[in-house]
């Protein structure tokens, strides 16, 4: 039997060959009676030969080759009829193909690949069983992760699940699924609120790290502290606060001098080592923060980073006093401050 697994979303095409790989082993020699092939380099007559060696006390024989559609791109299937010697590529898929579609009936053979050849999924159809994983995406994304959650006996509540989803999406099931799975410790049977997703998933400290330097440089001061009270409660390293203020104030101070100099966003993004998102958000905060106060803003950074290393300041209390001030010389109706000599 012919089992083809393609699409970007590799945890759950390994997941069904995990699956697949149960409903086989029925004496519990599967293990022995398993190999697994390259698909790049790999010839016809090495698979040939992996697909009919006999299988050593089991039923079944299980081959499984990654990325052997890679090389399918453009070949076509020749007729038969025809005696037109075809390409190098054609010639290769011709030969694959004769191997799949005539396997022993002991032999189970799954092809995992990112993409899928059109030509090879038509010359299977009707002899192999097809799955497609793509994306998950939105509603997917989150049912999906419902459907985790109550096989692993957890109990979400929508704003919960809600804010899991949003931290982690599709395109990283396989993180999903490991949160999913320590939330589900954590709360040993009671149900999991928002605030466990907070306190036990890595991705929301990432998110709530960015969340804090976003409203720093917006000058919402009142959010930004609210943000690090919160942080603060679970033991954040408020040096590592310091540390990620510093850079992005630095991109900005950077970003705002390019522009002066009339470098476009990608040459900004080159000169930065960003692209996409990042590079948009730096781009678009440097020219709401007021340019006269981002290098005041820096230069109280950098005093603020010695004061703590020399222990003249608290940590704590000198991130909160800092929170305060850059927000304030991020307000662009605030009065001009010259940076100090």
């Amino acid at each position: 039997m012919l089992y083809v697994f393609y699409g970007p979303d590799r945890f759950r095409a390994r997941e069904a060959l995990q699956e697949l790989r149960a409903q086989l082993d029925r004496d519990g020699n599967l293990a022995a009676n398993t190999v697994r092939l390259e698909g790049r380099g790999l010839t016809p007559a090495d698979l040939r030969a992996a697909c009919h060696a006999a299988s050593f006390f089991a039923e079944s024989r299980l081959v499984i080759v990654e990325g052997l559609q890679a090389r399918f791109s453009g070949a076509r299937r020749r007729d038969r009829g025809s005696r037109r010697a075809g390409s190098e590529a054609a010639t290769l898929f011709d030969q694959f193909l004769d191997v799949v579609l005539t396997l022993p009936p002991t032999t189970e053979v799954v092809l995992l690949d990112e993409s899928a050849s059109s030509a090879f999924l038509e010359a299977v159809q009707g002899s192999a069983t097809v799955r497609q994983f793509g994306v998950l995406k939105g509603v997917e994304g989150r049912v999906w992760a419902a459907e985790r959650a109550r096989a692993r006996g957890a109990d979400f509540s929508g704003a919960a699940l809600d804010r899991l989803v949003n931290l982690i999406d599709g395109n990283h099931l396989g993180e999903l699924a490991q949160e999913i799975d320590k939330l589900a410790t954590y709360a040993d049977g009671r149900r999991v609120e928002p605030e466990d997703v907070d306190a036990m998933v890595s991705a929301a400290v990432e998110h709530q790290t960015w969340d804090l330097t976003d409203a720093v440089i917006a000058g919402r001061g009142d959010r930004a502290l609210a943000v690090f009270q919160a942080m603060d409660a679970r033991h954040f390293a408020p040096q590592v606060l310091i540390f990620m203020l510093t850079r992005q104030v630095r991109l900005l101070l950077l970003a705002q001098a390019l522009a002066q100099e009339g470098a476009r966003s990608d040459e900004v993004g080159a000169r930065l080592g960003l692209s996409g998102f990042p590079l948009r958000k730096v781009v678009e905060q440097a020219g709401r923060f007021p340019a006269a106060n981002v290098e005041t803003a820096y230069r109280r950074l950098l005093a603020t980073d010695v004061a703590v290393k020399t222990g003249v300041l608290d940590v704590t209390l000198a991130l909160e006093m800092l929170i305060v001030e850059l927000a304030e010389l991020a307000r662009p109706s605030r009065r001009t401050v010259r940076p100090s000599p």
